[in-house]
């Protein structure tokens, strides 16, 4: 496994149903053995605007990013996330993959955008992106990209053998380097 945390999966349902965000591979939305837990979401509205946010991801990277954006970002508290809130993956309501304003730690983690359609997203990587509306609230947006970009935690507590793979992965690229160093 090249990653600790797996791809954000998407429920198929819809017409188009691209093979690239469909969950055969990592299982639905709610399996409990997904690193960090089941897919969650949460919720951070504007305190200026109609803009509202979501991130998808598992379960612990949403729990620690809400005390992260809590904790750098202005939002409208009273209308957001506190904790977590369960992923329905087999809903057609937000968050959904055209909706995706940006991914993180290899497509295990997204942010979205209510409102906001690229269904180009949907057709594979040559098509052009659509741009973000321009309500949108910037000052919200940017950051949540750098809390988000910063603080999403890259192996998870609950996953010793990631933590194993990944000493034995640098142990091995240690030892490496220093063999190539010698014979050089």
């Amino acid at each position: 496994m090249p990653f600790c945390f797996w791809p954000v999966s998407y429920t198929p349902g819809y017409w188009y149903d691209p093979e690239y965000i469909i969950h055969n591979e990592y299982g639905s939305a709610d399996n409990t053995s997904r690193p960090g837990g089941p897919m969650a979401t949460a919720v951070f509205a504007s305190d200026s605007n109609n803009s509202t946010f979501m991130i998808l991801a598992d379960n612990s990277t949403v729990a620690s990013l809400i005390s992260s954006i809590a904790a750098n970002c202005t939002y409208n508290n009273g209308s957001s996330s506190s904790v977590p809130l369960p992923y329905n993956g087999s809903s057609t309501s937000p968050p959904l993959p055209e909706q995706v304003i940006q991914y993180y730690r290899a497509s295990s983690a997204a942010l979205t955008l209510d409102g906001y359609n690229n269904t180009y997203a949907l057709e594979g990587n040559s098509t052009t992106v659509v741009p973000l509306p321009s309500w949108v609230d910037v000052v919200l947006l940017s950051c949540l990209n750098d809390t988000i970009g910063e603080g999403i935690p890259l192996i998870s507590a609950a996953d010793a053998n990631c933590r194993t793979l990944m000493s034995l992965g640098l142990l091995i690229a240690s030892i490496l380097c220093c063999l190539v160093n010698v014979f050089m």
